[in-house]
């Protein structure tokens, strides 16, 4: 028997989770530059982004998505500006039942983990420092 591909009309793409660090230590160009990573990630990699922001709390305006043909827009008046800790996004993602393809924590500082490591990948990235660390659980 023959067999042949067929082109589709959508390509697979990735799930992507993005929580934006909004501690006290985060200014509006930090903000404005995780944006700007975001966008670069969107344009190498067919993905959905599903974004939140976070403090030491998540942002009561988010969450924010956008399909991979969206591009990444900053919300206006993002609320932070306490300490950091990361514990409310994982939680939030565990309560919605979501499954993403990668964690990615946008962010400047340490801050509080969960104690157990999530089903999914997770890399927790300091832009300002221009480096990517290990999360206690990788």
């Amino acid at each position: 028997m023959l067999q042949a591909l067929l082109p589709r009309l959508h390509s697979a793409g990735i799930d992507v989770c993005i929580v934006l660090d909004t501690s006290g230590s985060i200014g509006e160009s930090q903000l404005r530059e995780f944006v700007s990573e975001i966008d670069a990630l969107k344009a190498q990699v067919s993905a959905r982004v599903t974004l939140h922001a976070c403090d030491h709390e998540l942002s009561p305006q988010g969450p924010w998505i956008a399909e991979p043909w969206e591009a990444i827009r900053l919300p206006e008046n993002v609320t932070g500006g306490g300490g950091t800790d990361f514990r409310p996004a994982f939680d939030w993602i565990e309560r919605c039942g979501q499954r993403p393809d990668v964690l990615i924590y946008l962010t400047d500082a340490e801050g509080e983990f969960p104690p157990a490591a999530p089903t999914y990948p997770v890399a927790k990235t300091r832009l300002l420092y221009d480096s990517t660390l290990l999360t206690p659980f990788v």
